[in-house]
């Protein structure tokens, strides 16, 4: 019964009313502070080119696994390969 009085696929009415907001703090001021004052300083950074490559490491080891078809895959450190 309800089925007959629901609208058609695709014909459902659009509500142009609605917004969305999200936070609006902004990460990007925090993280050139950081940097900036780090040069200043000569202070090491918290995350340094170490910890980049690390954190990029371990999105090229999901991308390649999924490019091999979800095999999974390891990071052959004298090498500097990921295997599978």
């Amino acid at each position: 019964m309800a089925r007959e009085n629901d609208p058609p696929t695709g014909k459902e009415p659009l509500f142009e009313n609605y917004v969305y907001k999200g936070n609006d703090f902004d990460d990007v001021r925090p993280h050139l502070w950081t940097f900036f004052s780090s040069v200043k300083s000569r202070k090491p950074l918290t995350e340094d080119a170490i910890f980049g490559h690390n954190a990029a490491l371990a999105c090229h080891m999901v991308n390649e696994s999924c490019f091999r078809g979800n095999v999974p895959v390891t990071w052959d450190a004298a090498s500097s390969t990921i295997k599978s």
